[in-house]
């Protein structure tokens, strides 16, 4: 009789191992993806901050170069499924008070690239009662004398 109840436990226990291993095994993907977005996110950032930064001269066609660089980097994310939405590219002569179209380019010492709304759709964690999207923003500040990032 102990046999056959030892062969029960072990049935019920491969099946608990099993659904736990699962488990984990979608987490680790959700919590992978949202890695690997956050970090094409932050690249994205910190490239457009410099390509911002580089086109810097003191005049508002430099402001506008700078936008244009921006607009040129390659805006794909999510391993190239999606286009990054509402980036935004603000001017600082401090790195304080941030403008979109400041007074006096001349001033003009720092550019940020925030990319603020990269939403990754989350497919394990749901189950669990997590969220069924993932905010991924990403910034950066880069300085234009020498062109580097700061933040």
């Amino acid at each position: 009789m102990s046999v056959n109840r030892r062969r029960g436990f072990v049935l019920i226990a491969m099946a608990a191992a099993m659904f736990l291993l699962l488990a984990v095994i979608g987490l680790a993907f959700d919590f992978g993806r949202i890695f690997i977005a956050r970090n094409e996110a932050q690249i994205f950032a910190d490239a457009g901050s410099m390509a911002a930064a580089a086109q810097l001269d003191g005049t508002t066609i430099g402001l506008s170069r700078a936008r244009a660089a921006v607009a040129r980097l390659p805006n794909r994310w999510n391993v190239g499924t999606e286009d990054f939405r509402d980036v935004m590219v603000e001017f600082s002569a401090d790195s304080v008070h941030w403008e979109p179209e400041p007074k006096d380019p001349a001033a003009i010492q720092y550019t940020r690239v925030t990319a603020p709304n990269n939403q990754v759709e989350i497919t394990f964690l749901r189950a669990a009662g997590g969220p069924d999207n993932f905010t991924v923003p990403a910034r950066a500040v880069a300085s234009i004398k020498p062109v580097r990032l700061t933040q």
